[in-house]
């Protein structure tokens, strides 16, 4: 007798696509918590009086940072321990019998004689995230809203209505600025890739950019500040070791640190477009924690709230975040080339291929099914001619050179119009931070296209 009968069981329940982002949500807030306690950590080891250059040892820092971080660390592995379904095989079998009891009270009754496997395996759910247009009419709605609710700070800042008004719409502010973009992207790109995503993967990819800022906050905050101290004997200044930060060592220690974040996900690479897509997500993620401190600041701005708050949103949600992401693509294409050269005949496999079959909808088949709603995106379904480099320091030389080139341009740019009138110096800003812009999209056009296109 052929043929067998699978069923399998979960104690996730149908999961809509909030889901994911509500729990990305919470992870990146308790990392961000986190993260302030391994920089007192750092600061014990690097910088115990926390003057800038190296040294000295202060162990109460480290013990302090180390005791408060252990809780943290624990919730952390408890909200991302893994997420297991119960597997039931009823196999044909004349030996068998047509009845079988299943845990929590549960019968299995089969038409013909069966015997039953059961197995504890990890979940393979589909990635299901928003749809990246509803993600953006969200992001654009709350940043509008809350930014007219902030407005009448400009008229009366000490008036305490409207600072109560402000204080009401701000955590909310802060919630929608900082994470819908990021959101946006990540919907965009699980449906432009066409590549079959579960949700423990893609989790796991936007956690490791999260978690990549770790080593790049002590790199910028300690590292980098104490190296240009001590070379230059003490007497480099304030602004000196911020533009050498911000120029210098933020793109090489950021790109570096979100690389190896790619690489640490090794496991779930089989290909160049898969690297592509690992490396944009991963660079997603360490923009989502960066995005929270940047537009948790914007809304200290005093009286000009409004157009601080509403500024650094849409700047960063539709440059800086697409910016780290693409960044951070260009490493994960080479890597996804290394990766596919040692290991040719290792595939994931596509669930597309697969006929497998919902248990909470049997009808259901994935096999023709469309796993993602693609997103109807003119501007990035052009074909691109360009072959992209698959050398791993190449392109991270790329991705280097182009986040240096942002920071370095708006540096230089913000620095000419400091000594400008100020409506002038505004405009002048303005301009570069679009043109910046601009640049990035018709880079990411044209990128996106060929790793697309790649085999």
């Amino acid at each position: 007798m052929q043929g067998s009968i699978a069923s399998s069981t979960s104690h996730l329940q149908s999961e809509s696509r909030w889901n994911s982002v509500w729990r990305m949500l919470s992870i990146v807030i308790l990392l961000w918590v986190l993260a302030q306690f391994v920089v007192l950590i750092a600061a014990g080891f690097l910088d115990g009086d926390l003057d800038g250059d190296f040294g000295p040892f202060d162990g109460a820092l480290l013990i302090a940072g180390t005791f408060c971080s252990a809780p943290l660390v624990a919730l952390l592995l408890y909200m991302r321990r893994p997420n297991l379904e119960h597997l039931i095989i009823a196999e044909p079998d004349v030996a068998g019998q047509h009845v079988h009891a299943l845990p929590n009270a549960r019968i299995l009754q089969t038409p013909v004689p069966t015997v039953v496997r059961q197995f504890i395996i990890r979940s393979r759910h589909q990635l299901r995230v928003p749809i990246a247009k509803h993600m953006w009419m969200l992001f654009l709605g709350g940043v509008i809203i809350s930014s007219i609710a902030f407005a009448p700070l400009l008229l009366d800042s000490t008036n305490i209505g409207f600072i109560l008004l402000a204080l009401f719409v701000a955590i909310p502010a802060w919630l929608v600025g900082f994470s819908t973009p990021v959101f946006a992207w990540w919907s965009f790109s699980s449906s432009k890739f066409h590549l079959s995503t579960t949700r423990q993967q893609g989790e796991a990819m936007l956690i490791a950019g999260m978690l990549s800022t770790f080593p790049a906050i002590i790199i910028n905050s300690f590292i980098a500040p104490g190296a240009v101290l001590f070379l230059s004997g003490g007497q480099a200044s304030t602004t000196l070791i911020e533009n050498i930060t911000v120029v210098v060592s933020a793109p090489i220690g950021e790109e570096i640190c979100k690389a190896l974040a790619v690489w640490s996900l090794a496991g779930m690479i089989d290909s160049k477009k898969r690297g592509f897509q690992v490396g944009f997500t991963v660079g997603l993620g360490f923009a989502l924690l960066e995005n929270l401190q940047y537009i948790l600041f914007s809304l200290f701005a005093g009286e000009i709230m409004a157009f601080s708050y509403g500024l650094t949103s849409v700047v960063r949600g539709i440059g800086s975040i697409p910016g780290h992401a693409m960044w951070t693509a260009c490493s994960g294409y080479a890597i996804g080339h290394m990766l596919e050269q040692s290991r040719p005949k290792q595939r994931i496999p596509e669930f597309g291929n697969m006929n497998l079959v919902d248990p909470r909808n049997p009808t259901a088949s994935t096999q023709n099914n469309k796993l993602y709603q693609d997103v109807q995106t003119p501007f990035f379904n052009n074909r691109s001619n360009i072959e992209l480099p698959t050398s791993l320091p190449v392109m991270l030389c790329i991705a280097i050179l182009g986040h240096a080139f942002w920071n370095g341009s708006s540096v230089f740019v913000s620095t000419i119009a400091l000594g400008l009138d100020p409506l002038l110096g505004l405009f002048i800003d303005l301009t570069w931070i679009v043109t910046l812009i601009a640049l990035l999209w018709t880079f990411g056009r044209y990128v996106i296209a060929a790793a697309m296109d790649s085999q």
